[in-house]
């Protein structure tokens, strides 16, 4: 609040960063960050160019993730997939709605934090692993009481290309 996402100038007038956030807590009054113009002058320069950011990665889904109550209930920790676009690059695998991602080439995705912090090591056309979790729907929710919640299984998809879809 306040001064999050405007520019960052120093004593001469020169736009130095763009501020990004800034702490609210008692205590820290008036902590912000920034991103160094430096770092931002490429994403500036692509932007202006062609609308969005070349290299950039997306897997055509929407989702959330699991929520403390699901995983009270077995379900494990990872991002929970809402909908496959027509284009998704889960097309033509087993995965469909209601399925966990779980890990990607073997490391943990425990939410959407670490499976964007994961696809940014990767470009667009890559292939790789994903580990989903498939709830039985033959269990009720909340009922399994000792009964296998679920399956794990590991899908290969080639990644998208985001050309600012996911802004959208």
């Amino acid at each position: 609040p306040g001064n999050s996402g405007g520019p960052l100038f120093n004593m001469y007038g020169q736009v130095v960063g763009i501020n990004s956030s800034k702490i609210i807590t008692q205590g820290y009054e008036g902590m912000g960050f920034a991103i160094p113009v430096s770092k931002a002058q490429d994403i500036i320069n692509e932007l202006s160019a062609g609308g969005y950011v070349k290299g950039r990665t997306r897997l055509g889904i929407t989702g959330i993730d699991v929520s403390e109550i699901e995983h009270a209930y077995g379900y494990p920790r990872g991002f929970k997939i809402m909908s496959l676009a027509d284009d998704s690059a889960f097309k033509g695998t087993e995965a469909q709605v209601g399925d966990v991602i779980t890990k990607i080439e073997g490391k943990a995705v425990n939410g959407i934090g670490e499976l964007s912090n994961q696809l940014l090591t990767y470009s667009p056309n890559d292939k790789i692993k994903l580990t989903l979790f498939r709830v039985n729907a033959d269990i009720p929710f909340g009922e399994q009481y000792g009964e296998q919640l679920g399956e794990e299984f590991e899908v290969e998809i080639t990644l998208l290309e985001d050309k600012g879809e996911t802004q959208g």
